[in-house]
């Protein structure tokens, strides 16, 4: 068991409940690995959605009975766009191509969980249909747990789902109380600023972009627009989010996040985006990525 003075708590985890074909391990099981090896809380953020609140909080409940002192987190790592009108009016005239209407047909209807595609995330994106980023929003009091339940089940809309769930800043704007708020992964809006603003080339072989390198003016100002809109809303509850990786944008995009958090004030937070309950079982869990595509 590790020294339980390490400051440390994760704030940033997917399951099985929630996070398919993504993640490995229903939530009971990733609170019994933190407990046991010294954490005193973690945070539960699953794709565009909360099903795994209940396996959460009755483990939550029975832990308690047997008097372990535990506290979960509850929390989202949501999809995100600027505007869901914008990306609405992009969706209506895509309607017009046929081919592509009957395509929207098929993938656009909804479904209470989603399949994460990480690769498209972690990209500039040519689709703006499909463009989304991530963003983790975690319930500070009941208060905003009410608003995480309004958030997401609004993100689950006719007019704001299209293959997945989309919040934006407006309906941000409405629900953020007693929320707090983190700009993710390479998946994130900071990161999509970053992906937006870097250079590319083609690959001859597989017509796919091969990223290139940064364009340090263009990212800096982009993200201080995006820090300006999420600190407008959420204020001292917007943090600024550090991963660490073996890809190397990521360490490149920590230092932009890191350089413009300071001139905002914003504080940093650091997790790990965990996918499995335990070391052991990281191979299990590619095994399975692999099977939901």
């Amino acid at each position: 068991m590790t020294d339980k003075k390490i400051p440390f708590v994760g704030l940033h985890a997917h399951s099985v409940a929630g996070s398919i074909f993504d993640a490995i391990g229903y939530p009971n099981e990733h609170m019994d690995f933190c407990y046991e090896n010294g954490g005193e809380a973690l945070a539960l953020t699953d794709h565009g959605n909360m099903n795994g609140f209940s396996h959460q909080f009755l483990h939550w409940q029975k832990m308690k009975s047997e008097g372990k002192e535990f506290k979960p987190i509850f929390g989202v790592e949501a999809y995100f766009v600027p505007s869901i009108e914008e990306w609405r009016e992009e969706y209506e005239r895509s309607k017009e191509d046929k081919k592509l209407a009957r395509t929207l047909a098929k993938q656009g209807a909804t479904s209470g969980a989603t399949v994460e595609d990480e690769g498209a995330t972690k990209t500039a994106g040519k689709s703006a249909l499909n463009r989304r980023r991530h963003l983790v929003l975690l319930a500070q009091n009941q208060t905003g747990l009410n608003n995480l339940f309004k958030l997401v089940s609004e993100s689950y809309k006719e007019e704001n789902f299209y293959r997945y769930p989309r919040m934006d800043y407006a309906m941000l704007s409405r629900y953020n109380e007693g929320i707090i708020a983190s700009s993710a992964c390479l998946g994130g809006p900071l990161a999509g600023d970053f992906w937006a603003n870097s250079e590319y080339e083609e690959d001859e072989e597989t017509g796919k972009d091969v990223w290139l390198r940064s364009k340090p003016d263009e990212v800096r100002a982009a993200m201080r627009e995006t820090t300006r809109r999420f600190v407008e809303i959420f204020g001292d509850r917007w943090y600024g989010e550090l991963q660490w990786n073996s890809i190397p944008q990521q360490h490149e995009l920590n230092q932009y996040i890191i350089e413009v958090c300071e001139e905002f004030g914003v504080t940093l937070i650091s997790t790990a985006d965990s996918h499995y309950p335990n070391p052991d079982a990281w191979k299990d869990r590619e095994l399975y990525k692999r099977l939901g595509w």
